[in-house]
């Protein structure tokens, strides 16, 4: 299942930070249309450069659903960020 919500935390040194929730359920639905117009475009490109079609989709799908409980942290003296998929 590809991951349907994210949050980013953002907090500089001693001050307050803030939580940017993004429900990327929101993201996909958007971002279905331009795949169903490049999606024949991508199948053309895949004859020419002799790539087997339904391997690619699968392995791009199979990135998307690793995303799932991806937790990345990035913290210094001066700020902390932490971006989580769920």
């Amino acid at each position: 299942m590809i991951p349907l919500a994210a949050s980013i935390r953002w907090r500089r040194a001693k001050r307050r930070g803030f939580t940017l929730w993004i429900p990327l359920l929101l993201v996909w639905l958007l971002l279905l249309p331009l795949v169903l117009v490049l999606f024949p475009l991508i199948c053309v490109a895949c004859l020419f450069l002799r790539v087997n079609a339904a391997r690619m989709y699968a392995t791009a799908w199979r990135i998307l659903a690793s995303l799932r409980d991806t937790l990345i942290e990035i913290d210094n003296a001066e700020v902390m960020l932490r971006i989580h998929i769920a």
